[in-house]
């Protein structure tokens, strides 16, 4: 029944993990070829990232993650930890201003 139990937690993690590669860190927008194109530039929690061109024909670059999966576990875990640490902060500032 344990190995059950551990395969059922291995498939939770590793679906968190995809749907937190998938999250957003950072957009970026800017003009090139003097303003001929735009190049639009997502990364993502895994550090991977997508280059589209808008306005012109160029394909879009995709550059997978630099991280082996431990190592995105690891930040994963870090950035739950970090968002749990500051939901305590403002209740414990909220439950302070009361």
């Amino acid at each position: 029944m344990t190995q059950h139990t551990e395969k059922v937690e291995q498939v939770r993690r590793r679906n968190r993990l995809n749907v937190w590669r998938k999250g957003i860190k950072f957009m970026l927008g800017q003009a090139i070829d003097n303003g001929k194109d735009v190049e639009h530039t997502t990364i993502y929690n895994d550090d991977s990232k997508t280059i589209e061109y808008l306005k012109s024909g160029r394909k879009t670059e995709i550059i997978p993650s630099p991280h082996e999966p431990n190592e995105l576990v690891d930040m994963m875990l870090g950035d739950e930890n970090n968002t749990a640490e500051q939901i305590i902060r403002k209740l414990g500032e909220r439950e302070a201003n009361e």
